[in-house]
């Protein structure tokens, strides 16, 4: 989601106006992107965990770019394993941000980022590369496109649930960034006043996390099995979300849904107008009451007016 304005804004500056996208499985790119139009297609680099990881991920590379014959790659990430297998696969245009583990050594096309930008966020060290390429870049909101499909379908299944509706988001990476699931259910709770019908969404590992901590509470509906696209469609006809620093809380603000999110380590920026934070204090998510998150929430909803996409 951080990255879709500079994919576009590079998108922009081809004869076709599209580009190939290489990411992780993980991010499940091919199916955020679907109806995407500057991204043609949606090609997955594994990550490997083993000690010649480097190695093999640079192989990766080197074969996708003599299959594919790029004229150029745009390298929108630190490490320098794209540029080398581009420089030794002879893609004429190489660019990135120059840092890393010799990135700089295997571009060609600057100008590079200053090495006093490493510890930078990614948000920032895009909009940094945007602006010394010359890359158009008029907001930095996301302003992802749904799946008209995707949206009917999820219309049509939850289309007696009342509204408004409130979408929780109880996935994470990683624990430090995992809110108790049992506080999701004592907010809920808390906020069944604004709300006529809460949604939890999440990975279908943890379907049976929610349905433990929803127990009896009424209108609370675990929509864990939704695939990709849907799950976005539900968060974009939502009034609102609540969640973890996750892929779904970007999601949220990249459908312009109000969206509250849950900080734990390494807070993302409240990059986006419909992004507000909830930090605990020193990184730990676990300090968030849920007094503290019902009233974000509340706050918004009536300040802003929170009304179902």
């Amino acid at each position: 989601m951080w990255h879709l304005p500079t994919i576009r804004a590079i998108a922009a500056t081809t004869p076709e106006g599209r580009v190939v996208l290489v990411a992780r499985p993980s991010s499940r790119a091919a199916e955020v992107l679907k109806v995407e139009p500057s991204v043609a297609r949606v090609l997955y680099a594994p990550h490997y965990k083993d000690k010649f990881k480097g190695v093999r991920e640079t192989l990766d590379f080197f074969r996708l770019c003599k299959a594919e014959a790029p004229r150029a790659v745009w390298v929108l990430e630190k490490i320098d394993r794209p540029a080398i297998a581009a420089f030794l696969a002879g893609v004429p245009e190489r660019r990135g941000f120059g840092l890393g583990h010799g990135q700089e050594r295997f571009l060609n096309r600057g100008p590079f980022l200053p090495k006093a930008m490493r510890p930078a966020h990614r948000i920032d060290k895009l909009a940094a590369f945007e602006k010394v390429h010359g890359l158009v870049v008029e907001s930095r909101e996301p302003a992802l496109r749904l799946d008209p499909e995707a949206v009917a379908a999820v219309k049509a299944r939850y289309a007696d649930r009342p509204g408004p509706w409130l979408c929780l988001g109880i996935g994470a990476s990683e624990p430090a960034r995992t809110w108790p699931a049992e506080r999701f259910a004592q907010t809920a709770a808390r906020l069944s006043d604004l709300f006529g019908t809460v949604f939890w969404v999440g990975g279908p590992h943890e379907a049976e996390i929610a349905k433990a901590a929803i127990r009896d509470l009424p209108n609370n509906i675990v929509a864990c099995d939704l695939p990709l696209d849907q799950s976005a469609a539900l968060i974009a006809l939502s009034a609102g979300f609540l969640g973890n620093d996750s892929g779904a809380l970007n999601v949220a603000a990249a459908v312009g849904t109000p969206c509250v999110g849950l900080m734990g380590t390494a807070p993302v920026p409240a990059y986006s107008r419909w992004l507000s934070r909830l930090d605990g204090g020193g990184g730990r998510i676990g300090d968030i009451t849920v007094d503290q998150a019902a009233e974000a929430v509340r706050a918004r909803f009536l300040a802003e007016g929170w009304a179902e996409g």
